[in-house]
């Protein structure tokens, strides 16, 4: 079994949804919202899988052709530096997102029997543990899939956080979604046409063979912020005190955040407006 988290970052392409920004070149690619993605990248969601106690895993990253040359640079050089060759970052023309990672796929990761295609956004984040306790739940849905079966299954990870980023202060608020596209997950055969982008997620536990893995602990970090490319629907209340501990165990690049966000039940000052750091 292959791990494989993909990632679309600024990528011109079609998919089943697609934001504002997706849709006009001029709005995905203003300078001003590649430096706030980029902040994102290194902050949120490279560093959550830099963590991981499992290591045996690829990222795809799919981005555009037409994304700036400087970009496209400084993309390439950010995950290589923290993910090294588990990171496998591809420019593509305009095309099908989820035809593009098939393609990618059966071209390098042949090799494998079957595969698990993991979600994952430019700007959230999956817990210190994903990674280990995704491949057992994928291990065993290939061993329970019964003979006359469909030969995949979706996993879905209902428990997590969101992480409201908003006027220097970050607000962390529980969240419980059954079919949330936070590390959605395909588990079939690496020769399958199957992928996590060729599906509403909203409607996969009416239309696909689903495993919901509900733990008491969050697995991933949903982030809302003023580039976010959806609304992020979200509660009001807020992790309570007494669950803060927990989180920075699951989530080490919370400690990553201090120097720029005020944190929830912390003392520390906050830093001002989001730091963009550029090479």
């Amino acid at each position: 079994m292959h791990l494989l988290y993909l990632m679309r970052y600024s990528y011109f392409g079609q998919s089943g949804w697609r934001g504002e920004a997706s849709r006009d070149p001029g709005k995905l690619f203003d300078p001003k919202r590649l430096e706030e993605r980029e902040y994102f990248l290194r902050k949120v969601a490279l560093p959550s899988l830099r963590d991981q106690t499992d290591q045996g895993f690829n990222l795809i990253v799919l981005s555009s052709t037409l994304m700036p040359e400087k970009y496209q640079t400084r993309l390439k050089d950010i995950c290589h530096d923290m993910l090294g060759s588990r990171a496998h970052v591809i420019f593509r023309e305009p095309d099908s997102t989820s035809r593009v990672f098939q393609k990618y796929r059966w071209q390098t990761f042949d090799r494998y029997a079957h595969t698990a295609q993991i979600v994952l956004d430019d700007d959230d984040a999956v817990g210190v543990d994903f990674t280990a306790d995704l491949r057992g739940e994928a291990n065993a849905a290939v061993t329970l899939r019964k003979a006359n079966q469909p030969n995949y299954t979706f996993l879905s990870w209902p428990r997590g956080v969101t992480a409201e980023f908003k006027e220097g202060a970050l607000k962390l608020i529980p969240r419980n979604v059954p079919a949330t596209n936070l590390g959605l997950t395909v588990v079939a055969p690496t020769e399958s046409h199957r992928s996590p982008f060729r599906v509403a997620h909203h409607k996969v536990l009416e239309r696909r063979p689903v495993r919901v893995i509900h733990t008491l602990e969050p697995q991933y970090i949903r982030s809302v912020h003023g580039t976010n490319d959806s609304k992020g629907r979200r509660g009001d209340a807020s992790v309570r005190e007494e669950e803060m501990p927990r989180l920075y165990d699951t989530f080490p690049l919370l400690n990553g955040l201090k120097t720029d966000w005020k944190m929830p039940f912390s003392d520390e000052v906050p830093a001002g407006d989001m730091k963009i750091a550029a090479e």
